[in-house]
């Protein structure tokens, strides 16, 4: 029985809002296209470059990520699937990483590197080939939030920390990119995510009411509600874009 506070995230799978078998789907179009060369950028625990070397046999990837507890539990995952000879996890600056790829992933992480959307995808377009491919996740607002639900949000929280979606799209189109599919994760979609952030920790709860961290953990957690529900629920969407690279640019 764990006697500590266990870090969050572990009850998910993905570590950004969709459906997995709708995810699958689009791991499926990508893999028409044959990359063999692949870089997710703020990989995470690299489930969705995982599942996309699953879907091209003998494609290599890299995935750079700044959180040594992911990439170890990415490790962990690879060895178990049989990839750990065709993918590296690194940790490291996103932002720094060099070379060409027939296909890059940069899901909920454009902020690694530049946290302006144009100058990431620009980034992002010098690292892909001409006519490859960019899977592209990032949330954008469904409408403006009035002030008082904006200071709610996570700590800081300013209008020009998203855009609007057409404004995403207009970003890549001026950075050499084309728009090949789009899906917008439903509500639904999102509070599974949320609530599968922080699961592990409120089932943690449950088993150790009494802990001497336990009403710190409360605290933490009731705040993280109130930032989701009473602050970006309803406001703010995830979208999942792939992208093509238009040759010249």
């Amino acid at each position: 029985m764990t006697t500590s506070v266990p870090i969050n995230g572990l009850s998910l799978t993905l570590n950004s809002p969709i459906d997995p078998d709708r995810l699958d789907r689009i791991v499926a179009d990508l893999a028409a296209a044959r990359p063999q060369r692949i870089v997710d950028l703020g990989c995470g625990w690299g489930e969705v470059l995982f599942r996309v070397l699953e879907a091209v046999p003998g494609a290599t990837g890299v995935g750079i990520d700044l959180e040594p507890a992911d990439t170890d539990r990415g490790r962990d995952a690879a060895d178990r699937r049989g990839l750990t000879e065709r993918v590296r996890l690194e940790v490291g600056d996103a932002s720094a990483h060099r070379g060409t790829y027939d296909l890059a992933l940069s899901i909920g992480a454009h902020h690694a590197l530049d946290p302006d959307v144009g100058k990431a995808l620009t980034a992002l377009r010098g690292l892909v080939v001409d006519g490859g491919r960019l899977l592209f996740g990032i949330d954008y607002w469904l409408s403006e939030p009035p002030p008082e639900r904006l200071e709610i949000m996570w700590g800081g929280a300013t209008l020009a920390e998203s855009r609007p979606l057409g404004e995403v799209v207009d970003a890549a189109a001026a950075a050499g990119f084309r728009l090949l599919d789009l899906h917008e994760v439903s509500q639904s979609e999102w509070n599974a995510y949320e609530c599968g952030l922080v699961r592990n920790q409120e089932e943690w709860l449950l088993t150790h009411p009494d802990h001497p961290d336990a009403a710190g953990l409360r605290r933490r957690l009731d705040e993280g509600r109130r930032e989701w529900l009473a602050g970006h629920h309803g406001y703010l969407g995830f979208a999942w874009l792939t992208l093509g690279a238009l040759p010249g640019t």
